[in-house]
């Protein structure tokens, strides 16, 4: 005989089945906030706030013995506890999905035989009950959403850039708006402040040569080689007992650059033993090979995992050290997936790595430094580009670690004009969940916005536009939400 239960954090127990008497008000509580004024009857409502909604469940389950009802206790504390709301489902509420936190503990579970039976107290910070996820694809840049929940929703725009765009805005019928740019007028120029001269996916050594000692900081030797089609992998890392040694490539750019971005995607998962010691590193060269810059992630530490980051501007022998840390704190860039970003425009220098979510490309885990050269001392253009993974002495090195991508950007400086903030490819996200954020293919945007209204969907049609015409291929998603 099946039994009705629930579904916690994305689990069910086939032995815990729920019985009846649940508490749960059909709608969270209000909190009215008045204002009173002496003299005046009564009071103004000035706000109101949405309290946490409370469920009360009752449950119960079968025991062989003591020990088994012990050890069913325990089982049950593990899978209850956790430290942030997590999707709760009943089976008699199909198609509602709660965001809860068990209270406080479990009742003390009554006694009756062979049956135990008590009470789950769950809270829901956020008193909304959701449907499932839906998807939408726009036909046009004209479009209509119906939400037939019983309360707001809360989207997520995608915007696939068709042509060069300076600006995005979604925006509805009641005049609510989400803006990035700046739109143009008939009499305005346009120009790419980003202009790719480089780029490479990793995916063939034609045009790379071997680097020379001295353009990286160890020892090179061991052969690189292609993996998988899609990522730079050392085949060998060679033999040697005093350093850092392995494969180093290096190729030259179309032009030497002034104002320069270079961006890498990389990957090295360190976390499977604290003994994995290896590193991977871009370096950016004059005409000459004396090094510009250089960016790269290591675990030095023969004792535990413990990933850092590295970016360095150079002139001669001197440095300016923009980031070098293991993130917020020791550990937070293990098992490295991410991007590592380092550019100059004029004498202002900027360096940004973060680790990307592989299902959602969103960033996460990041660390952006700023830093204005006011001497003029690191100056020198670059030319040449060098891709450097290496172990460490006799240490294992980590797995699944390579280059997957790289690219080199010239920074175009223009007096008058407005640059495109996004090219063909691109993809814009307004996420109005939560806070409200916007993203420029997975990386929070974070130049002002004309106008940022993080609006809902709100309850049946809602009338949407996407600016410019025919910019974006338009698509989203969201959950019903009910009270």
């Amino acid at each position: 005989m099946a039994y009705e239960s629930i579904t916690f954090n994305g689990m069910r127990k086939d032995w815990l089945y729920i019985e009846r008497g649940r508490k749960k008000p059909p709608f969270a509580a209000r909190r009215r906030n008045l204002l009173t004024v002496p003299g005046y009857p009564g009071g103004y409502l000035r706000s109101t706030d949405i309290e946490p909604l409370p469920i009360d469940q009752p449950v119960g389950f079968r025991i062989k013995d003591d020990a088994d009802a012990l050890a069913k206790k325990d089982e049950l504390a593990e899978w209850l506890l956790t430290d942030k709301p997590v999707p709760l489902e009943f089976d008699d509420e199909p198609g509602r999905i709660y965001f809860a936190v068990v209270q406080n503990t479990l009742d003390d579970f009554e006694k009756m035989a062979v049956l135990r039976s008590g009470t789950i107290q769950f809270l829901c910070p956020d008193p909304y009950a959701y449907g499932p996820e839906m998807q939408f694809s726009a036909p046009s840049d004209y479009f209509n959403i119906r939400n037939d929940g019983t309360a707001e929703a809360e989207p997520v725009f995608e915007l696939e850039v068709k042509e060069p765009v300076t600006f995005a805005m979604i925006q509805n019928q009641f005049n609510e708006y989400n803006m990035i740019g700046r739109p143009t007028e008939v009499d305005n120029t346009t120009y790419k402040k980003f202009e790719r001269v480089f780029y490479s996916d990793g995916d063939t050594l034609n045009g790379w040569t071997t680097a020379n000692a001295g353009e990286v900081y160890g020892d090179i030797m061991g052969q690189m080689a292609v993996g998988g089609n899609t990522r730079f992998q050392p085949s060998s890392y060679g033999s040697s007992t005093i350093g850092w040694h392995g494969p180093a490539i290096k190729t030259s750019l179309p032009e030497a650059l002034q104002d320069f971005r270079m961006q890498t995607w990389i990957s090295m998962y360190n976390k499977v033993s604290p003994n994995l010691l290896g590193k991977i590193e871009l370096y950016l060269l004059d005409v000459n090979g004396n090094i510009v810059t250089r960016v790269g992630m290591m675990d030095g530490s023969a004792k535990m995992a413990n990933m850092y980051g590295l970016a360095r501007a150079y002139s001669g022998e001197s440095y300016h050290t923009f980031i070098y840390e293991p993130g917020d704190q020791p550990g937070n860039w293990n098992d490295f997936a991410g991007v590592l970003r380092i550019q100059r425009s004029g004498n202002r220098w900027y360096a940004y790595f973060a680790k990307t979510d592989t299902t959602t490309g969103r960033h996460h885990t990041r660390r952006s430094v700023f830093w204005t050269d006011y001497h003029n001392i690191f100056t020198d253009r670059v030319a040449q580009i060098v891709v450097y993974i290496a172990g460490y002495k006799t240490y294992p090195t980590p797995n699944a670690l390579g280059v997957y991508s790289l690219s080199v950007d010239k920074i175009n400086q223009q007096a008058e004009g407005i640059p495109y903030i996004a090219d063909v490819g691109d993809i814009i996200t307004f996420d109005h969940t939560q806070n409200g954020q916007v993203y420029i293919n997975g990386e929070p945007y974070e130049d002002n916005n004309l106008g940022a209204d993080y609006f809902t969907l709100k309850k049946g049609d809602n009338q949407l536009v996407a600016l410019p015409d025919s910019a974006f291929h338009i698509s989203g998603k969201y959950r019903r939400r009910f009270l």
